[in-house]
């Protein structure tokens, strides 16, 4: 006997999945819209939405989870919300930026935007994890430590002129989140918390490293490990937030290796211990 098709509900649901199966064997499940999905389910707008209630990228979460699309797909729809919440964010405020701007930068529907992202706190909370300084800082702490593991000689002003380098070119690329991050600290505190934590834990195995130079004798144990970190930092923000001015200013001209000469020569000399 044949299967009895599964009635109400589900099987409208299941009509749809079917749908939009058949399609991605044909084209990008990016270029399928929803009225291609319901025509080829003979189901109407308002039953698409009534079994899919957070819209296309709701299809796409559970034909990810049924294996039959790649999850690199909806990373990327997140990606380009998120960088899309950078741009409103810092041209607008975060107060006065809307879900339908954000929306509509990213030109997604604001029901894909929302199936991502709740709220604006969860965009925040996603732009400080993914733009944060300590994303780029991250991977160049661990190469370090893997050069250090593998044997590699490296003086203390090689390792934070590549340090400093990492906190230039962060800081050069993403302008916008560093403009971002002043904001939140006046508009959202427990959104500023959390970047300073992240901070904090971004910068922790490059402050250890200078307590344990301070431990060994090398370094003067008066100064602080994390405000000399801090400090080489917010050399590099500062850059950042000041845009134009930066080029009013006397040493405008330097270029990126003398800038980084410059900062950890002058750190170096108030860190390194003279003789007695």
């Amino acid at each position: 006997m044949a299967e009895q098709p599964v009635k109400g509900k589900c099987r409208g649901r299941e009509r749809l999945i079917a749908a939009a199966l058949g399609l991605v064997e044909q084209r990008s499940f990016d270029d399928i819209t929803i009225d291609d999905i319901i025509k080829e389910a003979h189901l109407s707008r308002p039953a698409f939405y009534y079994h899919f209630g957070g819209g296309k990228e709701e299809l796409r979460a559970e034909l990810v989870h049924r294996g039959a699309l790649s999850d690199t797909q909806t990373q990327d729809t997140q990606q380009t919300i998120v960088e899309a919440a950078v741009r409103v964010f810092a041209r607008s405020g975060v107060s006065a930026a809307t879900l339908d701007d954000i929306a509509g930068e990213a030109a997604v529907t604001k029901g894909a935007l929302c199936w991502h992202f709740h709220s604006k706190d969860e965009l925040l909370a996603a732009i400080i994890e993914r733009y944060g300084p300590q994303s780029l800082l991250r991977p160049v702490i661990d190469q370090i430590e893997q050069d250090l593991q593998n044997g590699v000689q490296i003086d203390d002003e090689e390792l934070f002129r590549r340090f400093a380098g990492c906190f230039y070119d962060a800081f050069s690329s993403q302008g916008d989140f560093v403009r971002l991050a002043i904001l939140l600290i006046y508009t959202h505190p427990d959104a500023a918390h959390i970047l300073a934590e992240m901070i904090t834990k971004g910068r922790m195995r490059i402050t250890e490293h200078v307590k344990k130079r301070q431990e060994e004798g090398h370094f003067r144990k008066d100064i602080d490990p994390s405000l000399f970190i801090h400090v080489m930092a917010m050399t590099f923000m500062m850059r950042a937030i000041g845009r134009g001015l930066n080029d009013l200013l006397p040493f405008s001209q330097f270029s990126k290796e003398e800038y980084i000469e410059q900062l950890v020569s002058l750190l170096m000399h108030g860190m390194v211990r003279g003789e007695p």
